[in-house]
């Protein structure tokens, strides 16, 4: 399978892009529904953390099987991933960052859930109005998009992808070359947080009621919004 999808411009509908999911499924359909979402001509792209802290992960997950959502995976996806098929995880650092509803589950329920996990891609890579649109998780750890498919042969690049916080914290403005615009969750911040042309879209849709979280869905194929 390729670490990079790519996908063709929507000539019929509109694209938009989530951030983290971490288990919301409720709150997501609400978010959708307030846009008119139309699952007959429109896309939904996610930058992964599919799973976790919420309660409906399985319904997100679910979503894999549709014609119309596309992720990325995100580290807690991975971790799910590797916490079946290695085994030997730290099972209390799971539980504190939402893994619990993953570790009660036997095991054949697990196997269903890491097999669709496990057709998630690294990266996605999507023409639209805007130029081509780059969605990973965390980070691009190369200097240029193109080099992507390459670099994610490396286990720790891949790890980058899906772990970095170093940009968001230096709030680094160096561009990603070779693409035009890159989408990324993993760092949560109140309002989406433009970085040179990465563009941080994690705005806490998942966090408990007290903490003003929302989902943002940035319309990609909208022309000059980014």
């Amino acid at each position: 399978m390729a670490y990079v999808h790519k996908f063709d411009l929507n000539c019929a509908g509109r694209d938009f892009v989530v951030g983290d999911i971490h288990g919301h499924y409720t709150k997501l359909m609400q978010a959708l529904k307030a846009l008119t979402f139309d699952a007959g001509k429109d896309r939904l792209f996610s930058v992964g953390d599919l799973v976790d802290r919420g309660t409906e992960n399985e319904q997100v997950i679910n979503l894999i099987d549709t014609s119309w959502f596309y992720a990325v995976c995100g580290n807690h996806d991975d971790y799910a991933i590797r916490y079946h098929r290695i085994g030997r995880m730290d099972d209390e650092n799971y539980r504190l960052n939402g893994g619990s509803w993953f570790i009660e589950k036997e095991a054949n329920d697990r196997e269903m859930l890491v097999a669709k996990l496990e057709l998630l891609p690294m990266a996605i890579e999507v023409v639209t109005a805007n130029g081509r649109i780059g969605i990973v998780h965390a980070d691009v750890p190369c200097r240029h998009w193109n080099d992507l498919e390459n670099y994610f042969e490396s286990k720790a690049h891949r790890q980058r992808a899906m772990w970095a916080r170093d940009r968001f914290e230096r709030k680094d403005v160096t561009p990603v070359n070779g693409i035009d615009h890159v989408i990324v969750g993993h760092n949560c911040h109140p309002t989406i947080l433009t970085l040179g042309n990465v563009h941080h879209i994690d705005t806490g849709g998942w966090l408990p009621g007290g903490y003003n979280g929302h989902f943002t869905l940035l319309e990609i194929s909208k022309p000059g919004l980014l």
